[in-house]
């Protein structure tokens, strides 16, 4: 079998889907989703800025300032982000955030010979063959014999399997999603840092 072994520090690992499940599944990725249409609608509408331009006493000076143009584009990539995770990461990877997870909320229904033989055949259709199966359990699931308590640790191995292969699929996905929340968050950062700095530095001229 392709070892799996990745390097905790590495772009990949960071950009499997387990990792980027905390943000695809917050509310704050899923409400991003609307700030692009919200900020086209407001922002680059030069109707709404022309009219508002006529009247003085409420708006002045209706120019949209850099603050509100980069959260904007920072919200757009974080949206761009969530829509790709909500399409493409298997419900497996948004429902368990890993392994363990998995196999303990799902390994009495696998038990059953019926479902087994269901998670043998996912595993074929993504790994072109049959998952590590030392303890035949296969054969066990073929002839329609329930798994027994003795048969867990290597249940837990064939569910690992899966797992894996379901949170690493879709690499060009998975990098694409990763790097769209990295510019997001990069460009909000790089606007609150600029921000932060003016704010002090006025602080500090009034002493």
């Amino acid at each position: 079998m392709k070892s799996f072994d990745t390097p905790d520090d590495t772009i990949e690992y960071h950009a499997w889907w387990n990792n980027l499940r905390d943000i695809g599944n917050s509310h704050v990725a899923k409400a991003s989703i609307a700030v692009p249409i919200l900020g086209y609608l407001i922002l680059f509408q030069t109707d709404l800025i022309e009219f508002l331009k006529m009247h003085v006493s409420v708006c002045k000076d209706c120019s949209v300032p850099w603050r509100l143009h980069t959260f904007y584009f920072g919200s757009c990539f974080i949206a761009l982000g969530a829509i790709l995770y909500a399409w493409r990461c298997p419900p497996l990877i948004k429902k368990y955030a890993g392994a363990t997870d998995f196999f303990e909320a799902e390994k009495n229904y696998f038990c059953n010979p019926s479902n087994l033989r269901y998670l043998f055949r996912l595993i074929r259709r993504d790994k072109g063959a049959d998952p590590d199966d030392p303890d035949n359990l296969k054969s066990l699931a073929d002839d329609g014999i329930a798994l027994s308590e003795g048969h867990l640790t290597a249940l837990a191995g064939v569910m690992g399997e899966h797992y894996v292969r379901q949170n690493r699929n879709r690499p060009t996905v998975r990098m694409m999603t990763y790097s769209a929340y990295i510019f997001g968050f990069l460009i909000l950062g790089i606007a609150a840092v600029i921000t932060f700095l003016q704010i002090l530095f006025q602080l500090v001229s009034k002493l």
